[in-house]
């Protein structure tokens, strides 16, 4: 058998840092609330648990499918487990693809109808008003395969010559439809907001941009990889609806690239566009570390020494 290199030397020990980064930065998020109140941080706090027990979880039961020491385990394994995983995984990814859909949407109103009150109460949504709009949606997904669909289970494919989950046919062509109509609106949706954004900000001059100019990146970079994962689930369901099951199981082997870029994006994007982010993760390291940063070392400091005794005003130009 042969197992997935990239797997395991490359996307593993990049998840173990990612997952420290992204848990400092939610902390960071939520001790600076005040600060960092716009509906891009709400969202990436809310899209947070999609990414992260997404990560986790799909390390839990894809992993062992390259081992075959580990396949009695996968195959006596109670199904009830295996289809409580197979809701969430589906349910992450429609919960990432309604955050990233959130996002553009409000991207678009803030640039191009700044004005608008509609524009500005989105953007000033209290936390639970913006759980409130980003899960009802992924957790009726999930509760309907864990609920309202047969049991999955894993089974050896010959095809394949190895474990794979196999579900009944009319599920999985459920929910690959489910998942790739949500992929492609939002995909549709989210290109015609950043149409419109990037319409309006080539005729604004660079220096008025850089407030929110890591916002934009970030924002711009997430829709990519949707874009991404939007064909991954597209195939998806094209195999599923023309019944060639082996190769929607041999398709699904990369599906690591498509989800791991999704999920482990956010913390980095923010990282690597933001000094003050970079400071606030990595402290003085942080500040030697320019990158994409829109802000001098002495600005990063000045507002970190501004934050620490308990002030609430922010150099917009550290961005």
């Amino acid at each position: 058998m042969v197992l997935r290199p990239q797997l395991y030397f490359f996307f593993i020990p990049l998840t173990a840092f990612t997952l420290v980064f992204y848990t400092k930065i939610l902390y960071v998020l939520w001790r600076r609330r005040n600060d960092y109140n716009s509906i891009f941080y709400k969202l990436i706090q809310t899209q947070a648990l999609f990414d992260i027990s997404y990560v986790v979880v799909w390390l839990f039961y894809d992993m062992p499918q390259d081992w075959p020491a580990l396949h009695p385990f996968l195959i006596s394994f109670s199904p009830t487990i295996w289809q409580l995983i197979y809701g969430q995984v589906f349910g992450c990814c429609n919960g990432q693809i309604l955050g990233v859909t959130l996002n553009s949407v409000s991207r678009m109103l803030l640039v191009c109808y700044p004005v608008w009150r509609a524009a500005k109460t989105f953007d000033s949504l209290s936390l639970p008003l913006v759980i409130l709009l980003h899960y009802p949606f992924p957790f009726a997904v999930a509760l309907y395969i864990i609920f309202g669909q047969g049991y999955s289970e894993y089974a050896y494919i010959p095809s394949m010559g190895k474990v794979t989950r196999v579900s009944p046919v009319e599920a999985v062509r459920i929910n690959s439809c489910i998942t790739a109509g949500a992929a492609a609106a939002g995909a549709v949706i989210s290109s015609y907001c950043y149409i419109r954004v990037f319409l309006v900000l080539r005729k604004r001059p660079f220096r008025s941009l850089r407030k929110e100019a890591s916002i934009y990146m970030t924002s711009f970079i997430m829709f990519l990889s949707f874009c991404a994962m939007t064909v991954y689930y597209v195939l998806n369901w094209f195999y599923s609806f023309t019944n060639v099951m082996d190769q929607m199981y041999a398709w699904r082997t990369n599906y690591h690239y498509f989800s791991f870029t999704m999920s482990l994006l956010n913390p980095w994007c923010l990282i690597l566009t933001s000094l003050k982010m970079r400071v606030a993760v990595f402290g003085k390291i942080g500040s030697k570390l320019r990158l994409f940063a829109f802000s001098s070392n002495q600005e990063a400091f000045t507002d970190a020494k501004r934050l620490r005794r308990g002030t609430t005003t922010i150099n917009p130009s550290l961005f």
